[in-house]
């Protein structure tokens, strides 16, 4: 029988990290975060009629009782966050990085779910305030 050291042994501060791989995530994520940014603010304005200004705790489109583009589009940006997720706890397991990628991922998943989440409870809050 195998005897199983009951020790504990702590890593080093830098153990799993990669320098390199850390500026990879962060040029991934501001690339990803941008993109999506932009293409909520096309989409809104150019298929949904968003106009620019408007007063009031959200914008009046979001009271029109129908499946608008911007709900399609941050459905996909939800489930794109979601991947990132998995990816995040396939990389902690996986990567000869870890601490750097399954960091990254699931903080971009994360920030991706929950704007989107956000934008998406909004919208409904004001279907049911109208």
């Amino acid at each position: 029988m195998n005897q199983v050291s009951l020790e504990e042994n702590p890593l080093d501060k830098t153990a799993g990290l990669s320098p390199s791989r850390e500026r990879r995530w962060g040029m991934i994520g501001g690339t990803v975060g941008s993109l999506v940014g932009i293409g909520a603010g096309l989409i809104g304005f150019a298929i949904d009629g968003v106009p620019w200004y408007s007063s009031g705790p959200y914008p009046d489109v979001f009271t029109e009782h129908r499946l608008l583009a911007l709900d399609v589009y941050l459905l996909v940006v939800f489930f794109a966050g979601l991947g990132f997720s998995t990816a995040a706890a396939i990389y902690s397991r996986r990567s000869a990085h870890p601490r750097s990628d399954a960091f990254a991922a699931g903080l971009l998943g994360t920030i991706l779910m929950g704007i989107s989440g956000l934008i998406f409870f909004t919208r409904v809050v004001a279907l049911i305030a109208v």
